[in-house]
């Protein structure tokens, strides 16, 4: 992820360059009395995975649970998961999503929770 932000960064930060190199002058030469002005354009930032994650209720997820087109998946610490967790739930820690998503039961929908 970090990665890919970077070469966001980096292709809007060359875009702009580019953009700003092709601008014209209104005003024809000699006759600017102040140097010439431009306005940094801002960055596209990459949305927060959280900001993007859907979000349904608790009855829907019980639901689609009971369906089995759901799995809970705890991704708190094991020693958190193991003081107490939704029957059911596998455990695989934030951190570990990405290496342990094989883990997960394909073509299912995936509830996290982390309280």
């Amino acid at each position: 992820m970090r990665h890919f932000v970077a070469a966001t960064a980096v292709v809007g930060f060359l875009a702009t360059g580019l953009a700003n190199a092709q601008m014209k002058s209104a005003v024809p030469p000699g006759m600017q009395t102040s140097p010439q002005v431009t306005q940094a354009t801002p960055i596209p930032t990459a949305t927060a995975p959280l900001e993007e994650a859907r979000r349904i209720t608790r009855e829907e997820a019980i639901k689609l649970v009971k369906e089995k087109k759901a799995v809970y998946v705890d991704v708190r610490a094991k020693d958190q998961y193991d003081q107490g967790h939704i029957k059911g739930a596998i455990s695989i820690p934030l951190g570990d999503i990405l290496t342990r998503v094989r883990e997960i039961p394909p073509k299912t929908f995936i509830i996290t929770y982390c309280a």
